[in-house]
């Protein structure tokens, strides 16, 4: 059975990051000291810039992105090996009569070996099945254990993106806090109602901006990336689905035990 290479994860990794810092460098260029730039990337002044909760949310933002820009080209894989290969026949009248039908695809599904797709292993998992035990029952409950097995591993490859998806509201959450906590610790009643009252207000509203700011950039960047993610996921899981219906029409129920030899 394949195992999912790391390599592309790697380097999606690696392309998300540089993205990420490019895109804030020019942002920090073209609007850093604005307003606008303050509710994107924070306030350029501040000591801790670039490291600003509004940048790590760009961040992780981009690393959500690009990993489920590799699960969509895995998904595109799949679709190609379904639609293009031809690894079963789908004729009306095409039939598994004979081991050496069943072995002639065995053949062609092994020239695929070594591919990141899932449908050539569960091709030749259940051929290798059907020639051990010369059962059909037996054959199509490997392709279901198989099916299943997939699915699973299906949900735990998503398991970075979904973290990204939980992490950007979070950090926009602790922004919210942040911002709230400076602007009561800022909060002089004395200065409300004194000479200096302006500048106390904007102390205020500076601390309070921190705190609306990070809220709109987190609840925005999870939005984009939470329908990426379902609309990526869903295609994928159909992708599987489709595989197990293409094997089991043009494989399982094409084959007949008795007239095999």
């Amino acid at each position: 059975m394949r195992s999912e290479s790391g390599k592309g994860n790697v380097i999606a990794l690696v392309v998300s990051v540089l993205i990420a810092v490019a895109f804030i460098g020019i942002l920090t260029v073209f609007i850093g000291g604005t307003r606008s730039g303050d509710l994107l990337i924070g306030e350029t002044d501040m000591a801790v810039y670039p490291f600003t909760l509004q940048n790590i949310m760009h961040l992780f933002f981009f690393i959500g992105l690009g990993q489920l820009i590799v699960r969509w080209k895995s998904a595109s894989r799949e679709y190609v090996f379904l639609n293009e290969m031809g690894f079963l026949p789908t004729g009306e009248n095409d039939s598994l009569d004979s081991d050496q039908a069943i072995q002639e695809i065995k053949t062609r599904v092994e020239k695929a070996a070594g591919s990141t797709a899932f449908l050539p292993d569960l091709i030749n998992v259940t051929i290798n099945q059907y020639f051990k035990t010369r059962s059909v029952s037996d054959t199509l409950s490997v392709l279901n254990t198989n099916l299943e097995l997939e699915t699973h591993r299906l949900d735990l490859r998503y398991s970075m993106s979904k973290y990204v998806v939980w992490a950007i509201p979070t950090f926009g959450f602790i922004g919210t806090v942040v911002g709230i906590a400076q602007a009561l610790g800022s909060l002089n009643i004395d200065d409300l109602t004194g000479a200096n009252k302006v500048a106390a207000f904007k102390v205020l509203t500076s601390n309070l901006g921190l705190a609306f700011d990070t809220t709109i950039i987190s609840l925005a960047l999870s939005a984009i990336l939470v329908f990426i993610l379902h609309v990526v996921q869903k295609g994928e899981e159909e992708s599987v689905n489709k595989a197990g219906q293409y094997v089991l029409r043009n494989l399982v129920n094409r084959i007949n035990p008795e007239k095999n030899n």
